[in-house]
């Protein structure tokens, strides 16, 4: 199990752990609310199950903060989350009264319907990760999200939790990337480039002024053509992700013969194949640059309430061309459709 902190966003005040978690008691730095939040991971050998409940509702009730809990626990919550009827009854029956033992509410997923499968070609797909939170917590961030990812190379799908809190814009200030110096191209565009704009300068009398038209032109200029560097490979990644998740649909609602099994395998192949070109590239890269240089009751409705909201809350669309997300791109499509 690992558990990693951007230190620019939390300071860590205490690190607990055990046979089956990792436990980090939190500042958010944005606005100083303190929680805690649970890594898990639950034993794959069912006769260590009752040990693993038994440690996290113990850990569970120790803890005096609001916290999320979220990993591979190994286990399911009912017949929704495997697509098969090979089910131990009595072990979810535990499963369940333990979250409600601890008062602890599932955060309701959008995204891939399944987050584990054994990648066979007629695979047993579950529901083996989750996250859960106290009413705390919830109410501390009632617009958060939960979204599980496109399973690519890992047999798990990739959870992201969303706190709902507005993200911070980009900063639009203008940043050199030492990694374009190792374009071979590089040197030409921009001499061109300079050229181009110097002979747009030239009837400019004030050497101040000639210079920050120059160095605004190719500030513009390097912050568009960086931004299409690699934009052929993105395209086609972008393009095999959207093909696997098509498939992905497809399997949920109606099921994969074993071609549609084995394209799936082919398709997440290519991806994981441009992943290590580029994971290389930047590997290269850091080596030769970065180196050298209220109450429980009110709480519980409170609890009802923001689920509701999260319910009514739009993360998503499918439209003709697709699936829609980002809150600009929604209003964008709302606006339009309603015109």
């Amino acid at each position: 199990m690992l558990l990693g902190v951007n230190e620019d966003a939390f300071e860590v005040l205490e690190w607990h752990w055990g046979a089956f978690f990792i436990w980090a008691y939190v500042l958010q730095l944005s606005n100083t609310s303190r929680w805690s939040i649970f890594v898990v991971y639950g034993p794959a050998d069912h006769r260590r199950t009752a040990d693993f409940l038994g440690e996290l509702s113990a850990a569970v009730t120790a803890c005096p903060f609001p916290l999320v809990v979220g990993g591979d626990f190994n286990l399911i919550r009912g017949s929704e989350d495997k697509n098969n009827d090979n089910i131990d009854w009595p072990r979810v029956q535990r499963f369940n009264d333990c979250i409600a033992s601890l008062a602890l509410r599932e955060i309701r997923r959008t995204g891939a319907r399944y987050t584990w499968t054994n990648k066979q070609l007629s695979p047993v797909r579950c529901v083996l990760d989750r996250v859960l939170v106290s009413p705390e917590w919830e109410g501390l961030f009632p617009l958060c999200s939960l979204l599980a990812d496109t399973i690519i190379g890992s047999d798990h799908s990739p959870l992201v939790l969303s706190s709902g809190e507005e993200l911070g814009k980009r900063s639009s200030r203008f940043f050199f990337q030492k990694g374009w110096l190792e374009k071979p191209d590089f040197h030409g565009l921009v001499v061109l480039r300079w050229q181009g704009l110097l002979r747009d300068a030239a009837q400019c009398q004030d050497p101040v002024t000639v210079w920050h038209r120059i160095a605004a032109g190719l500030r513009q200029f390097l912050r568009g053509w960086g931004a299409n560097l690699g934009k052929e490979d993105r395209d086609l990644k972008a393009d095999i992700l959207a093909q696997i998740r098509e498939l992905d649909g497809v399997a949920d609602h109606a099921g994969l013969d074993d071609e549609g099994w084995a394209m799936r395998c082919h398709l997440e192949g290519q991806l994981l194949h441009l992943s290590r070109v580029e994971e290389e590239y930047w590997r290269q890269r850091s080596r030769a640059n970065w180196l050298i240089q209220g109450d429980a009751n009110t709480a519980f409705f409170h609890a009802f309430a923001n689920g509701r909201r999260r319910k009514c809350a739009i993360s998503s669309l499918i439209s003709d061309s697709g699936t829609i997300t980002g809150e600009r791109e929604l209003q964008a499509h709302i606006y339009d459709f309603y015109s």
